[in-house]
């Protein structure tokens, strides 16, 4: 069986908690332990964090996040209808450079792609649908 949540918050930080907890409510009820549940949240939190706090820019608008999880996987799918950004081809920023030398931003996707297995993104009906997979093994 396949678990869903499909929650929609105003393009500000305070719906962000009630998105996460979402998650890790389906998350435990299919099984999942401790630890992906994290990962999960931390990815998401950044996803929804970028796309209120760089794709709106202080406008208004709506982020949906979608969470589909069964025994294998949990895919969570980031909405929003902000100026297109593609996270997947951003260039990430040398992390090898100390932290006053280092540009800043760019290390939430970079922290995304290394707790997720899987990110993609797609532009559809001036949407940003940016997806995130993360499986049990």
């Amino acid at each position: 069986m396949k678990g869903r949540t499909d929650q929609t918050i105003p393009a500000d930080m305070s719906g962000l908690v009630d998105i996460l907890d979402g998650i890790a409510i389906l998350l435990e009820e299919e099984g999942f332990p401790f630890e992906l549940i994290s990962d999960v949240q931390l990815a998401t939190d950044e996803a929804v964090t970028n796309a209120i706090l760089h794709g709106y820019d202080g406008k208004q608008g709506e982020v949906r996040v979608i969470a589909e999880a069964d025994d294998r996987e949990v895919i969570i799918i980031v909405e929003d209808r902000a100026p297109a950004f593609d996270p997947v081809a951003f260039v990430s920023r040398d992390v090898s450079k100390d932290g006053e030398d280092r540009p800043i931003g760019g290390l939430g996707l970079i922290l995304i792609r290394n707790v997720m297995d899987e990110v993609m993104y797609r532009r559809e009906d001036e949407k940003n649908i940016f997806t995130m997979i993360k499986r049990r093994s």
